[in-house]
């Protein structure tokens, strides 16, 4: 669906200033499915319908001007709802302005993180709520944040970079800081990423207390006909929380390998399997998670999906990874989930 409003030739009154063509687009999705869940929490088992398998359900409502010389200016605004009931999230997905020219690209306000982009491109689920990337390797890390300046470079070479930095609360405390670099490389069917990033978080127990933490992602896809073989690396060091109630220190490393394949214009599938070795087992632990998929185009806006995921949690720790970020198993609980559903795009 879209909206479009053009006044190339409109003039103001009494003036001779003449606007630049402009367009509005208003576009989203509605993804529901009935799912069941094992282990995830106090009572063991859940059968229920979920919004988002495959996409949060959403409005993207998005637009951008033509400011001449090649210059463009845009914005994005995503609110979120919960299709089964029908609620407003209270924080959109994203909510951001910018523009763009032969110089780069700058935008300004709540965004996607350059890591995001780095490993999101290499995760076969594409941060789906059934993902292992989501649930595992971005466990309480950042991949999306407030207040936050980010500029894209050009392209030379097929190399691009992305640097951005958020000020955070804007409390005058490094609450919430957040600084980020990275660098894609993309030439025909390659693709290569790293980012580096470090975020400063409050302390949830301890008011006064700001603590950091720093992660580095390394990413490559490679794409063979309509089969794409997938990698990430990820390492992670410091304080991680998810105030008020989760805040905890830790260590150590985790990998990624996937595959998504599209069989034919109405046929795909995708796996991903990660593997995450904590070097303390104390708050989170050493785990493996495997997800499968299978998605069939109804039509160019509607898809069937059927997802399963399963998380081996090692270790009897405080937090035990989720196969959806939806439901939380409880300590020493190893959760199982499936997911049938549809998404319409408009």
């Amino acid at each position: 669906m879209k909206i479009r409003t053009t006044a190339a030739a409109a003039l103001l009154l009494g003036g001779g200033t003449a606007f630049a063509a402009s367009e509005v687009k208003l576009s989203g999705f509605v993804d529901l499915n009935l799912e069941y869940l094992k282990n995830s929490g106090t009572n063991g088992s859940l059968k229920r319908i979920s919004s988002g398998g495959l996409n949060n359900s959403r409005f993207n409502i998005s637009g951008q001007e033509d400011l001449g010389g090649a210059n463009k200016a845009y914005f994005t605004i995503e609110p979120m709802f919960s299709a089964d009931t029908g609620t407003l999230n209270s924080q959109f997905r994203q909510s951001f302005v910018g523009m763009r020219g032969d110089w780069g690209d700058v935008t300004l306000g709540r965004q996607f993180t350059p890591s995001f982009w780095v490993a999101g491109y290499a995760d076969p689920n594409w941060a789906s709520s059934y993902s292992m990337v989501n649930s595992m390797e971005f466990f309480y890390a950042s991949y999306r944040v407030d207040n936050a300046v980010q500029y894209k470079t050009p392209s030379f070479g097929g190399v691009t970079g992305r640097l951005m930095y958020s000020f955070g609360k804007e409390d005058a405390t490094k609450d919430g800081r957040f600084i980020s670099a990275a660098v894609e490389y993309r030439n025909g069917p390659l693709f290569l990423g790293f980012a580096s990033e470090k975020a400063y978080t409050r302390d949830v127990f301890n008011k006064t207390a700001i603590h950091d933490s720093r992660d580095n992602y390394l990413s490559a896809v490679y794409r063979i006909g309509g089969i794409e073989p997938t990698f990430i690396f990820h390492t992670y060091d410091g304080y991680y929380a998810y105030p008020p109630y989760v805040g905890f220190t830790s260590k150590g490393w985790d990998a990624q390998l996937g595959v998504r394949w599209a069989i034919d214009s109405r046929n795909r599938v995708h796996a991903s399997f990660v593997h995450r070795e904590d070097d303390n087992n104390k708050d989170i632990g050493t785990a493996n998670g495997l997800t499968l998929g299978y998605t069939y185009g109804l039509s160019k806006r509607t898809d069937l999906y059927l997802l399963a995921s399963h998380v081996k949690n090692k270790k009897d720790v405080k937090l035990a990874y989720p196969v959806t970020w939806t439901a939380s198993p409880s300590a020493g609980q190893s959760p199982t989930g499936i997911a049938f559903g549809i998404r319409h795009a408009f």
